[in-house]
C-alpha cells in the first residue's frame, strides 16, 4: 500500500458490547484505502449522551468532558503517528496506525546494536584465544566508526539494520578512506567486518537484503622490503660507541634480524622468556603480543653476545627485560640515521628487521615451516607473504641440474 494513503479516524459507541452498567464502550475505527481495523480505546459514554454524527459525548459532567479531551488526545496522536511514517516513507495501513499508537510495533533491529552483538562472539573468541587482541580490537573500533560516520552524514547515531544499503556501503567505505585515511587494506578490513554482521543479520532474518551483494574486496599485496645480507654486515660494522643512543637502537634491529621478534615482542621481552637446554643451547619462548602465538627462536651467536652487551645496562636490571630499548617512534627515527650511515638506500623501520629475518632464513635454505614457527605463526601463508627469496638463491639452488645438463647437446 502506498506510504502515503489517506486515513480516516471515527469513534463509534457500540451497543452490542453494552457493559453490565448499561453503557456502551467507544470504540476507534481506522480506515486506509478500504482496509479497517479497530480497537477498545478504553472509555464508556452513556447512551443518551452520545453523538455519533459528531463522535463525542453531549453531556456536562466532568466525564463527559475528560472524555471528549481524551478522543481529540487520540485524534491528534493518529495524526502524528501518520506524518511521521509519511515523512519516512514507510508503508501505511491500519494495523500499522493502530500498532504504532498501541506501542506494539516490534522495534527494528539497529545496526551498530547488532554489530555489538556480533562483537560478544568476538570477545569469546579472543578471550578463547582463538583471536588476537589487535583483530578484536579493531571489531570493537568499527562500530565507532560507523556511528561517527552516520553522525555526520545523517545526524544519527544508528539506523535499522534492514536500511542498510549498497549506497550505505559506498559512503561508508568513502568515509574510511577520506575522513579516517585508512589504507586500502584497512578499509577492505572493516568492509569485510561490515559484511560479516550483515550476513549474521540476514541469517537471524532481521534484515532480508544482502547490500554486499556482487561487491568484491581487492587487498593490496604488499611489498615486504627486507635488507640483503651485505646490507645487514654493514649496518653490523656500524663503529658506534661515540653515539650510545644510535649503538642501542642498531644493537635492538640487529637483534630482531636474527631472531625475527616485532618490535613489541622485543620491548616486552624479559630475560626470563629466555632458557638454556641440556646443551647448552638458548632459546626464546615467549607468546607474540599480537596473536598469542608461541615463539620458539635458537639463539644464534649475534643475539647471545648483544645479551650478554647489555646485561649490566641500568634499564635491563631494573626492568628485568632483554634490551634497553626505546619507544618505537624514537627508534624508527634514529633507524633513517643508522640507514645514512650504512648507505642503506631505502626506510627503515622496526618491522624491516622482522622481514629481514625471513627473508635471510630462507635465503639460507631454512625450511618455511621453521621459520613459520620462530615468526609465531599460526598460519603458514603469513609466512609466505614475508619470504622472498633472492634471485641468486633461486640460481644457486639450479647449479645442480645445470651442472647435469649444460654440458648436454641436442642433436
Amino acid at each position: 500500500m502506498l506510504h502515503d494513503s489517506y486515513f480516516t479516524l471515527s469513534f463509534i459507541a457500540r451497543k452490542a458490547r453494552a457493559l453490565r452498567n448499561g453503557e456502551y464502550p467507544i470504540f476507534a475505527r481506522i480506515s486506509v484505502s478500504g482496509q479497517v481495523a479497530e480497537m477498545n480505546i478504553g472509555r464508556s459514554v452513556i447512551p443518551d449522551n452520545w453523538d455519533q454524527k459528531r463522535a463525542m459525548s453531549t453531556g456536562r459532567s466532568r466525564r463527559d468532558l475528560e472524555l471528549n479531551k481524551y478522543i481529540e488526545v487520540i485524534r491528534a496522536r493518529f495524526l502524528e503517528i501518520h506524518n511521521m511514517l509519511v515523512r519516512e516513507g514507510k508503508m501505511v495501513n491500519p494495523k500499522i496506525l493502530r500498532d504504532h499508537f498501541l506501542g506494539t510495533v516490534e522495534k527494528p533491529k539497529m545496526l551498530c546494536d547488532v554489530f555489538r552483538e556480533a562483537n560478544e562472539q568476538r570477545k569469546a573468541e579472543y578471550e578463547r584465544g582463538d583471536m588476537g587482541k589487535p583483530t578484536y580490537e579493531r571489531w570493537v573500533r568499527c562500530v565507532t566508526y560507523l556511528e561517527e560516520f552516520m553522525l555526520l552524514t545523517r545526524n544519527v547515531s544508528d539506523i535499522p539494520v534492514k536500511e542498510v544499503t549498497k549506497g550505505f556501503v559506498q559512503d561508508f567505505e568513502h568515509f574510511l578512506r577520506m575522513k579516517k585515511n585508512a589504507a586500502n587494506n584497512t578499509a577492505v578490513r572493516y568492509l569485510r567486518y561490515l559484511k560479516n554482521v550483515m550476513q549474521y543479520a540476514i541469517a537471524n532474518k532481521w534484515a532480508t537484503d544482502d547490500p554486499f551483494l556482487g561487491k568484491r574486496f581487492k587487498r593490496t599485496v604488499a611489498e615486504r622490503e627486507a635488507l640483503t645480507e651485505v646490507e645487514l654486515k654493514r649496518m653490523m660494522e656500524l663503529e658506534l660507541k661515540e653515539f650510545p643512543r644510535l649503538e642501542v637502537v642498531r644493537d635492538t634491529f640487529v637483534f630482531c634480524c636474527f631472531t625475527g621478534l616485532a618490535f613489541i615482542d622485543i620491548q616486552t621481552l624479559k630475560r626470563s622468556d629466555i632458557s638454556t637446554d641440556t646443551e647448552g643451547n638458548m632459546w626464546i619462548r615467549k607468546k607474540r603480543e599480537k596473536t598469542d602465538e608461541l615463539s620458539v627462536i635458537p639463539l644464534l651467536e649475534v643475539p647471545r653476545k648483544l645479551i650478554e652487551k647489555y646485561k649490566g645496562h641500568p634499564k635491563v636490571m631494573l626492568e628485568d627485560v632483554v634490551l634497553p630499548v626505546i619507544s618505537n617512534q624514537r627508534n624508527n627515527a634514529y633507524l633513517k640515521e643508522l640507514a645514512d650511515l650504512a648507505k642503506i638506500n631505502r626506510h627503515l623501520t622496526s618491522h624491516i628487521a622482522r622481514h629481514t629475518f625471513a627473508t635471510v632464513s630462507l635465503n639460507n635454505h631454512v625450511p618455511i615451516e621453521t621459520i613459520s614457527k620462530m615468526l609465531g605463526h599460526a598460519d603458514i601463508k603469513t609466512t609466505q607473504i614475508y619470504a622472498k627469496m633472492l634471485d641468486s638463491t633461486v640460481y644457486k639452488d639450479m647449479a645442480v641440474m645445470r651442472d647435469k645438463f649444460d654440458c648436454v647437446m641436442m642433436n
